[in-house]
């Protein structure tokens, strides 16, 4: 009776411990169960955490990027500000010149027409050398300064041309055949020294002429000079080599 009883006591004691542990299984399941869900949230957390911390610096290198771009933006408005102001004052300053392109136009005309003058009358008051061409030259300036369908600066052009070709009569010396100046009919060799001087000699080397300015007419030269003026003439054509010449002058008293 003993022993069963005792039998009895120790299967009762057994099944309460099974009751008695199956809840605490159960709470540590769960416990396992809630920490295995901490943790996967906590994972997610954190990946949501550098998820948006990789968001904040893309937005910080974005906006970095704009303000940049803002810097850039304000420095070429900047730089087009100083252009404008640039062109503006060229503007201007073109606007006031084109106010004074008609007064310069009305000045022109007066001025070159004188220029003009003074070339004829330099021309008649020279010594007489190519005289039909030069004025011929003269000619053609008048017709030019007289026809409004001319550009003035046409008009300006062919006047100093000119005056650059009567310029340059003074360089040099320069022969050229043409009729004898007081024996029409006759042609002679023509040598001129620059401005200096102006001498014929007739073909057969038989009479030298020397022109006078100051009495505007011929001066017979004697023959002496023959040999001297055929060398010039020579050197003048390039038939002979560069060498020191000697111009028959007159001396005003």
């Amino acid at each position: 009776m003993l022993k069963s009883s005792i039998a009895k006591r120790l299967l009762l004691a057994g099944a309460a411990g099974l009751l008695m542990s199956a809840p605490a299984s159960a709470q540590l399941e769960s416990a396992l169960n809630t920490a295995k869900a901490s943790t996967s949230a906590s994972a997610a957390s954190q990946q949501r955490v550098e998820r948006l911390d990789d968001e904040a610096d893309t937005a910080v290198r974005e906006f970095r990027a704009v303000l940049q771009q803002k810097d850039n933006i304000a420095l070429f408005v900047a730089q087009q500000d100083i252009f404008l102001q640039s062109q503006k004052s060229e503007i201007a300053s073109l606007r006031r010149q084109l106010g004074t392109v008609e007064q310069i136009k009305q000045g022109m005309s007066p001025m070159m027409l004188k220029m003009a003058a003074e070339i004829e009358d330099a021309i008649k008051a020279d010594m007489p050398f190519n005289m039909a061409e030069r004025l011929a030259r003269v000619e053609r300036m008048k017709n030019t300064l007289s026809d409004p369908n001319v550009s003035p600066a046409e008009q300006y052009r062919q006047v100093l041309n000119a005056f650059k070709i009567e310029v340059s009569y003074g360089q040099g010396i320069d022969s050229y055949e043409g009729m004898h100046p007081t024996k029409p009919g006759n042609v002679v060799n023509f040598l001129r020294f620059g401005r200096v001087s102006l001498v014929y000699m007739t073909k057969d080397e038989s009479e030298v002429g020397r022109y006078n300015l100051d009495t505007k007419s011929w001066d017979v030269l004697s023959g002496a000079d023959a040999l001297a003026l055929r060398k010039a003439i020579r050197i003048s054509r390039g038939e002979a080599a560069p060498d020191v010449v000697f111009a028959p002058v007159s001396v005003s008293n």
